[in-house]
């Protein structure tokens, strides 16, 4: 189960990263970041807002999930995840 989770979590990273980027192309943001002098765009008129929206909110879900599985772990079963997941061992 752990494996889904974090292949879940890496396909919603690259999807957060590939909406970005598609946002950034279509709006022409770009001479706005680098330093155009020019403002930032009205993102919302922009189709890649959706599902970056969509999978910011499932990002954070995800990760509050894994958070709290990780302190179950510790702190309900008593396993020791904490302590084989630090540093150093």
């Amino acid at each position: 189960m752990a494996r889904v989770v974090h292949l879940v979590l890496y396909v919603v990273i690259l999807g957060m990263i590939a909406s970005g980027f598609g946002m950034i192309a279509l709006s022409g943001a770009v001479q706005a970041i680098f330093g155009a002098g020019t403002e930032l765009p009205d993102f919302h008129l922009f189709s890649p807002r959706l599902p970056h929206g969509l999978g910011a909110n499932l990002l954070l879900a995800l990760l509050f999930t894994h958070v709290g599985a990780a302190l179950f772990h510790q702190f309900i079963r008593s396993d020791g995840l904490l302590w084989r997941m630090w540093y150093g061992r």
